[in-house]
């Protein structure tokens, strides 16, 4: 195999699939890329068996066709390494692979093609096609309350659910849910739904553009598969069955209010630093049309902050934890958030003022 394309267009693809290349592994291959060529266009894979990322970029000259893995870590080092206008050329050297480039020339040691796992066939699928922006918002403000090595497997990931034209992501940790939906602009032929873990999320979310691209996605029983910009990411799904989350949230409340998103989020944030340590957790108490914010710290000092808010909710104090209220804060779009509970008993909804496409659900905190 041998090539020559330009250091950008290398280090773009060699961005997008190194995620999933795993740092040490049991099985070295899985610390490799795979580099394959073909004609004009060289595509590069990385798997840690649970995720896989492919994408295809072009050569400025494809000389000898052909694959072979090479350390993905490495590789990356020095592929970001090189000046940016600078030209190279990558050919495998009997059981080396040489790139050159200026006056530098570096090898590597490598692994036979063959040796790494075959991509994942996933069978029939749900095809839906979306906004990657969109879609990347609702990955983005949901994927806050995912769990982490929870050993309920189904909450260490993120429910993607599909009916109609309507497209609804959710996570929850047990303590907290975020739920956020977007419409599509062509229903799906058929209902979805299926759990994505961690890894898998946060690669989807490295691949989605930050504009209005349409991203492909293809979701079947044990798999889903994202595709956008020459970019594919197949994740294998978690098994098992997501809560009832619409149980969760309360269908009427007795009332809300109203605040300055960003000033409750400053004031939360000033409270907190002198918070329980070990609980985080602060007391709110709503008179009138002010929130007072109290919090205390054993061995080093109390806080207290007051935000004016609008309300049409009788007097009430709750406790909360102030880490899931402040991500809620910071999730919710708009200038304004609303807040709505029942009692200091129950669980708090929180979205914008305008805009309940993305609700946060937060259990309160005995203090």
């Amino acid at each position: 195999m041998h090539f020559r394309t330009s250091r950008t267009a290398l280090l773009r693809v060699l961005t997008a699939v190194s995620g999933a290349a795993q740092r040490s592994a049991t099985m070295p291959i899985l610390q490799n890329v795979l580099v394959e060529l073909k004609g004009q266009a060289v595509r590069l894979t990385a798997t840690d068996t649970e995720v896989e990322i492919r994408s295809i970029g072009e050569v400025t000259e494809g000389r000898e066709d052909g694959s072979i893995t090479v350390p993905a870590k490495k590789l990356m080092d020095i592929v970001r390494a090189l000046p940016d206008a600078n030209d190279l050329t990558f050919k495998v050297d009997k059981e080396k692979v040489v790139i050159t480039s200026g006056r530098g020339r570096y090898t590597f040691a490598t692994l036979p093609a063959t040796e790494f796992p075959t991509t994942p066939k996933i069978g029939d699928v749900v095809k839906i096609e979306a906004s990657g922006k969109e879609l990347r918002r609702l990955m983005n403000r949901v994927s806050i309350a995912m769990a982490s090595g929870d050993v309920r497997a189904y909450l260490n990931g993120m429910l993607l659910e599909v009916r109609g034209n309507r497209l609804r992501c959710v996570a929850s940790d047990g303590h907290r849910m975020a739920i956020a939906e977007m419409t599509l602009a062509k229903p799906a032929a058929t209902e979805y739904t299926g759990i994505i873990p961690r890894k898998g999320v946060g690669e989807i979310i490295g691949v989605l553009p930050e504009d209005d691209t349409v991203v492909t996605v293809e979701a079947a029983t044990n798999h889903v598969r994202v595709v956008v910009n020459g970019t594919t990411v197949c994740s294998r799904l978690i098994a098992g069955t997501f809560p009832n989350y619409e149980a969760v949230v309360p269908s009427v409340y007795p009332g809300d209010l109203v605040v300055e998103t960003s000033v409750l989020r400053e004031a939360v944030r000033r409270a907190a630093l002198l918070a329980n340590s070990k609980f985080h957790g602060i007391r709110l108490s709503l008179k009138g049309d002010t929130v007072r914010l109290l919090a205390s710290h054993e061995s080093q000092g109390d806080a207290y902050e007051e935000v004016v808010v609008k309300t049409d909710l009788a007097d009430i104090e709750f406790g909360v934890n102030y880490q899931y209220l402040q991500a809620a804060l910071e999730a919710i779009d708009g200038d304004d958030a609303r807040i709505q509970l029942r009692d200091a008993t129950t669980s708090l909804l929180l979205t914008g003022a305008g805009d309940n496409s993305v609700r946060h659900i937060v259990m309160p905190l005995r203090i």
